[in-house]
């Protein structure tokens, strides 16, 4: 397999900003339930995920959560789904790293 056909490994970083800890009890369920929604519309086009961990222990955020991604163009298509509806910068705060599988 070409280097380029390798998936990408993707771990995110996250803890909740002042917006989700202000927002209405109601208004976070509807969030989670359509973030659920993009996260399962994205494990059928071949994105695995491998839940969420907590790492305020180890680390200044959260928690932090690791695919495996079948190409950039998924991977950017995703992004763009959720912070349209306000999971990057809105209601999280979040550092991303993105690396090909060589091995």
């Amino acid at each position: 397999m070409a280097r380029s056909e390798m998936p990408l490994g993707f771990i995110a970083f996250w803890k909740h900003t002042d917006t989700w800890y202000a927002e209405s009890e109601a208004k976070k369920a509807e969030f989670q339930k359509e973030l659920e929604g993009i996260f399962e519309e994205y494990k059928d086009k071949g994105i695995k995920m491998y839940g969420e961990f907590d790492c305020c222990w180890s680390s200044e955020w959260r928690y932090f959560t690791f695919w495996e991604v079948p190409n950039l163009e998924l991977l950017e298509e995703l992004m763009a789904k959720l912070a349209e509806i306000g999971d990057i910068n809105m209601y999280h705060s979040q550092h991303h790293y993105v690396g090909r599988k060589v091995k």
